[in-house]
């Protein structure tokens, strides 16, 4: 995927898609939100916050939420994260 899909909010995966109702993931402006897909046909049932998308840089972005009282920072390499299509 590329920093322009990634910032004009196409739904992606990280890594590969293993099962069919995997999550898939979109960023909005200052948010990533999860798509939760049911396992029989794949439609999103839930659409829910994920993290804060605190810096988008060139080659990568950075988020963080709270678990339990404590920060959680991760960072993802654009060209780690695959486009999701949606099947026809």
């Amino acid at each position: 995927m590329t920093r322009e899909q990634f910032l004009n909010g196409t739904m992606f995966t990280i890594g590969s898609v293993t099962h069919k109702g995997a999550p898939t993931y979109t960023f909005h402006p200052g948010h990533i939100s999860r798509q939760t897909r049911s396992s029989v046909d794949g439609r999103i049932v839930l659409d829910d916050y994920e993290c804060n998308v605190d810096r988008v840089g060139r080659v990568s972005f950075s988020g963080f939420t709270y678990v339990m009282g404590k920060k959680v920072v991760v960072t993802y390499r654009f060209e780690s994260l695959v486009e999701f299509k949606e099947e026809a």
